[in-house]
């Protein structure tokens, strides 16, 4: 009787084992599945929700690779700087440092007493282009039917046209002082003068906040600064003995020297004119800021990818993991089945390892989710020096 008793308590212990439970499906929402020395297998659930990518290894020229340290700058080309175009008085602030905006928000409200002036003679010259209009209409009917002389009629055509020309003058100076067209045409149906609107020239982040409310400041005083993002400038300087092997449009790629998310972008522009103290050319390269991980000021790995080499093995850096003293990646060598190979690799390039032995051209490799593979093995108990 106590046989029994322990047999089904040793029956009992195993079928509730969490990893045959993975293995038959049981537990589908589950990472764990069952492994065999360096052998991981998972059900096709488990491979979804692990989010595992293979791809087929195959032999390809291997990037010649110009490396050096870079510094990452706003772009330029996608810098907007906010300034006000008439002397005034800083009434209200509608974002805040760091806000992200549109092209044409609103961004902070002004009032000046030259504006209220500029805008008093655009309204004057307004009234005045309309009378001499209807003067000079009236009296060309009348010339047509003689009652007036030609004359009379020339001299209301001239004063028309020197009115035409104040209202022009005068609506010139209200785009200069920052207007919009439709700001112009309102200007009879508001009771107040000397309002100015600044708005947001492009869309992006406010990355300079330069004023106060009730500040005074002059005409061309920078306010806001409105950076896009979405692209940085990563400034590298190259060896003169390189520069050759450099032309814009090339690819390259930066990582944080913290380590991190690798980014794609190209070559620039090489500046033109070298450092005569370190014999080094700067090269600028435009940069996918995915995440907006990259800022201002921040320092990189930068690399340049300047031709190709020999024919080798590579993978994506995510698809080497480190165990131990090993680097090692998972073969998928049937469905399902992904077993752990120790590999010898070389300097990565371009966010891809040459692969020097340990696995084959055509072998399927794990190239994203491979650290949940190393998860399970260790979870396992598996050591780097049993396989």
């Amino acid at each position: 009787m106590k046989r029994f008793a322990i047999s089904t308590l040793i029956l009992l212990c195993i079928t509730s084992s969490p990893v045959l439970a993975g293995e038959h499906g049981h537990e589908a929402g589950d990472h764990a599945g069952t492994h065999e020395g360096g052998v991981v297998k998972l059900t096709p659930a488990q491979i979804r929700q692990a989010g595992l990518q293979t791809m087929v290894i195959k032999l390809q020229p291997r990037p010649e690779i110009i490396r050096a340290p870079g510094l990452v700058t706003f772009n330029g080309y996608r810098l907007s700087d906010v300034t006000n175009l008439v002397d005034g008085v800083v009434r209200a602030r509608h974002v805040r440092l760091g806000d992200k905006v549109k092209k044409g928000q609103i961004l902070l409200t002004l009032t000046s007493t030259s504006l209220a002036q500029a805008q008093a003679d655009f309204l004057r010259a307004e009234a005045e282009h309309r009378k001499s209009r209807q003067e000079w209409k009236r009296l060309e009917k009348l010339a047509a039917q003689q009652i007036v002389s030609q004359a009379r009629l020339q001299q209301a055509e001239s004063a028309h046209q020197s009115a035409h020309a104040n209202l022009a003058a005068a609506r010139a100076a209200l785009s200069a002082y920052g207007l919009r067209s439709r700001d112009i045409r309102k200007l009879t149906k508001r009771n107040e003068y000397g309002e100015l609107i600044l708005r947001s020239p492009s869309d992006g982040t406010v990355v300079a906040d330069h004023f106060r409310i009730g500040q005074h400041v002059a005409a061309g005083t920078l306010l806001l600064q409105i950076a896009d993002e979405r692209t940085v400038w990563v400034e590298m300087q190259i060896p003169q003995s390189q520069l050759t092997k450099v032309r814009p449009g090339q690819a390259a790629s930066v990582v944080l020297k913290e380590g991190g998310h690798r980014h794609a972008g190209r070559v620039a522009n090489i500046h033109h004119q070298l450092d005569q103290r370190t014999r080094t050319a700067g090269v600028r390269l435009e940069i996918e800021n995915d995440g907006d991980e990259l800022h201002p000021g921040m320092f990189v790995d930068a690399e340049i990818e300047a031709g190709h080499g020999e024919m080798t093995l590579l993978l994506p850096e995510q698809a080497i993991q480190r165990q131990g003293s090993e680097m090692i990646v998972f073969v998928e060598e049937e469905p399902g089945h992904f077993e752990r190979r120790e590999v010898r690799i070389s300097k990565p390039a371009m966010g891809l390892v040459p692969v020097l032995e340990g696995v084959k051209d055509g072998e399927t490799v794990v190239i994203k989710g491979a650290f949940v593979l190393a998860s399970e093995l260790a979870k396992s108990g598996f050591e780097a020096h049993q396989h």
